[in-house]
């Protein structure tokens, strides 16, 4: 069995490697082929996976070509009546598993503990099961992703009631007691999806590091604000734009950190979905926001 420490360094080796061929994990551009679901989710739960299991599903996604983000366990498939098909190699994603035990506090009663243990688990994509089941979201219903509806996005963005506002050639967050954003007009942007991202760095990103108390480096600051608006973006609909241009220059400084920190990763990908889950929370009900892996261990 891999150790805590082997299965960080085995994780972010990965993400290393898609980093330097261009590609950025945790980004998911727009696709042709409808999904019916935005996150990766776990078929039996219906909730989406969250914290670094993003960044790992979608990259087995990219290489493995699969158009539908539906994921479980062996024994999930078959709980649903479906199969993995034979010589399918599962996707290993994350779990940390509660652990309990026995301890003397300084006056010799002895207490409980509780505390998680990283781990492994494996999980297939449904593009490699079989089964009645899984026709029901393979078959093509026709439907291509010609406009991107952007009503989602301004009911989020307006629930916030975050002080945005429009103009100059520079997007930022000018923390409290300004409290506001700033970013350019919306027609200044080559897209809407261009535009949303930009916001949604700002706001899911930026604007909540406060609210949510917050702490980090700015290496950090940035994964944490970029992997939030791409979360958040790809939440609410709208497609993650697939140019590196802008995020060219903290490339480097995301790897030098993921190089000399196996646990940079982890934190960075936990903490955007904490932000996207409180951006949403004012929008959405609280279940919507509820993450997959945090019911895995019962549900296998």
């Amino acid at each position: 069995m891999q150790t805590q420490a082997q299965i960080r360094e085995v994780i972010t080796q990965k993400i290393v490697e898609a980093l330097k061929k261009g590609v950025v994990p945790w980004r998911k551009p727009w696709s042709d082929v409808p999904d019916p679901v935005r996150l990766p989710t776990n078929v039996v739960t219906k909730r989406a996976y969250q914290g670094a299991n993003i960044p790992i599903l979608w990259l087995a996604q990219h290489e493995k070509g699969y158009p539908i983000s539906f994921w479980a366990s062996f024994n999930q498939w078959k709980s649903v009546g479906a199969s993995v098909k034979k010589g399918e190699r599962a996707t290993q994603i994350i779990l940390w598993k509660p652990v309990e035990r026995r301890v003397r506090d300084n006056e010799g009663n002895e207490k409980v503990e509780t505390f998680p243990i990283l781990r492994t688990w494996s999980s297939f994509n449904i593009s490699q099961c079989q089964g009645e089941v899984i026709e029901q979201f393979t078959k093509p219903n026709g439907v291509k992703f010609d406009g991107v509806d952007r009503s989602e996005f301004d009911q989020a963005v307006a629930a916030t009631k975050a002080d945005i506002r429009h103009g100059g050639n520079k997007a930022v967050y000018h923390r409290p007691p300004a409290d506001f954003i700033l970013v350019p007009n919306e027609e200044q942007f080559e897209s809407f999806p261009a535009y949303a991202e930009t916001v949604l760095h700002e706001l899911a990103g930026h604007w909540t590091e406060h609210r949510l108390g917050w702490e980090g480096n700015y290496s950090e600051g940035e994964i944490r604000a970029e992997a939030a608006a791409a979360f958040s973006a790809t939440a609410l609909g709208i497609p993650n734009t697939n140019s590196l241009d802008q995020h060219a220059a903290y490339i480097q400084s995301w790897l030098k950190e993921l190089e000399n920190d196996p646990k940079f990763i982890f934190r960075s990908m936990a903490a955007a979905s904490k932000a996207t889950d409180y951006f949403l929370s004012f929008s959405r009900p609280k279940e919507e926001n509820q993450s997959a892996t945090e019911e895995l261990a019962e549900a296998v």
